[in-house]
């Protein structure tokens, strides 16, 4: 394709880094949250699904571009500090569509990656727009564009001097009603083919299902893509849009902890978030280990300190009151310092006290007994 001058295919492949995130290299890079920002608490409640699953980018619509004037058209700036805020509580980055000109300068100035939606994928002045923006575009692939349409449109971002562009594959109309649109993943191998561009696939818009989501995720990562943009809502029976959908917060993290298995086989990697907390306790039990282990070796020790300290006392004193108590006034005291349960060290140092008493007057019977027998023999 001539005219594909700074989209064409390179020597080198397209990394986007994005405050620390790099769409496009070896990591696939998940993005979720619900189709429409509806309320802080919703955006809230998203990012920590998002963050829980190992997800690096929170998503949120809130310009919202409708077939119905009827339908829910976003809350705008509002819903822009809710995705923002909610975003940064969580380490996120994030991700919303503009729609137009305003709407582009307006999220340009808070969030961290802007998209270009299907419907918008050949609105050229919003391109050139985009183009002069300062930030990553997710460019969505159009309802019935060809492949070479799509990439001329990130032509358009890349010539107007925004050289940071992923390219979105979210399904194409057909004939086939079953689904909402068909995910085309050859679209996937093929742009990859014809540009060095980053690209990442939404099996949510493609599917229209929840029920398709999982396998059109992990076929995604096999063909090729470098991240997914999947649509999740806190409770998809109350969302204002795209309901059907979205995952529940349950399954997005359950496809999440399923992607590294297919991530691996093609050489890529994905980190799920559960599996790094299942790693931080299983490192804390070896801990735990540890100490239980110094424990029991500080415990023989001090065993063989009563052993000896039976040899300088007398059968009939073996048993020490006095000594108890202080040692207990010490512990306990010691104990309340390091913010320790009393009620552990008043549990356990009795037994340890009646198990060294017993330890020493056993030990000093046998002394006697040995003594005993030494003088008969003589």
């Amino acid at each position: 394709m001539k005219d594909l001058k700074l989209a064409g295919l390179k020597a080198e492949r397209s990394a986007i880094e994005v405050n620390g995130v790099t769409i496009g290299g070896k990591e696939i890079i998940l993005i979720g949250g619900p189709c429409a920002v509806e309320s802080g608490i919703q955006m809230r409640e998203s990012a920590e699904t998002v963050k829980k699953a190992g997800g690096k980018i929170l998503r949120g619509g809130v310009f919202k571009p409708r077939t119905s004037p009827y339908s829910f058209q976003g809350l705008g700036r509002e819903g822009l500090n809710y995705l923002v805020q909610a975003a940064r509580e969580k380490d996120l980055l994030c991700v919303t569509e503009a729609i137009d000109v305003a709407s582009l300068e307006l999220v340009a100035e808070q969030v961290d990656i802007i998209q270009i939606g299907a419907r918008n994928m050949q609105n050229f002045e919003l391109l050139k727009m985009a183009g002069k923006i300062n930030k990553p575009i997710i460019l969505k692939r159009g309802l019935s564009a060809t492949i070479e349409e799509w990439l001329l449109a990130a032509e358009y971002i890349l010539s107007a001097g925004n050289p940071r562009v992923i390219l979105c594959e979210r399904g194409i109309r057909t004939y086939e009603p079953s689904t909402r649109n068909t995910l085309d993943l050859s679209a996937v191998g093929v742009a990859k083919e014809l540009s060095h561009l980053p690209v990442i696939v939404d099996p949510s818009h493609a599917a229209g299902r929840r029920d398709l989501i999982s396998s059109l995720s992990k076929a995604a990562i096999a063909s090729g893509a470098d991240g997914l943009l999947i649509e999740m809502h806190p409770n998809p029976a109350e969302a204002v849009s795209d309901g059907p959908q979205s995952l529940h917060p349950e399954q997005f993290v359950q496809l999440a902890g399923e992607l590294g298995v297919v991530a691996e086989a093609v050489n890529r990697v994905f980190t799920c978030s559960q599996k790094n907390e299942e790693e931080t306790l299983e490192s804390l039990r070896n801990e735990i280990d540890d100490i239980d282990q110094t424990i029991i070796e500080r415990l023989a020790a001090r065993m063989q300190i009563v052993s000896k300290v039976a040899d300088k006392k007398r059968l009939d004193r073996v048993k020490d009151n006095t000594r108890e108590k202080e040692v207990m006034q010490r512990l306990t005291s010691l104990g309340d310092e390091l913010k320790l349960p009393s009620e552990l060290v008043k549990k356990i140092y009795p037994i340890i006290f009646e198990v060294a008493v017993q330890s020493q007057i056993k030990r000093k019977l046998v002394r006697e007994e040995e003594m005993d027998r030494s003088l008969v023999s003589r």
